[in-house]
């Protein structure tokens, strides 16, 4: 039940940074203020589209519900751009602290499994 919670915790936290980072790029690239619920529904989709099927795919959604919405492509392209770059670093950034947290507190679903030289070599290749 616990996981329950934190899973939907998690998740809406991710919908949040999502909308925000779409929601700013859109008035920043185009100065025109998008509708709230239309956004947050395409954020609910582009959260879980790239997270659990594939990025990829999960820009090229975006992309194509801001050029439905009435963006021409270069704006639908440079806020796609912006959201999913930015929803990519927010991710890696939660990621880190919640990994931080759970190898600090000892927290099983958390904690960092991976030694040093195992993590070395990953990176390597």
């Amino acid at each position: 039940m616990l996981r329950l919670i934190l899973d939907s915790a998690l998740h809406v936290l991710l919908i949040f940074m999502y909308y925000s980072f779409l929601k700013t790029a859109i008035e920043v690239f185009t100065y025109k203020k998008p509708r709230k619920l239309l956004l947050l529904a395409i954020s609910i989709f582009g959260v879980f589209i790239s997270l659990y099927i594939d990025i990829f795919l999960g820009f090229f959604f975006l992309f194509i519900m801001l050029i439905i919405t009435g963006l021409n492509s270069r704006e639908a392209i440079v806020s796609a751009l912006t959201a999913g770059f930015g929803f990519i670093i927010a991710l890696v950034v939660v990621m880190f602290i919640l990994t931080t947290i759970g190898t600090m507190y000892n927290i099983p679903g958390f904690r960092f499994e991976m030694r040093f030289e195992e993590l070395l070599r990953y990176m390597r290749g």
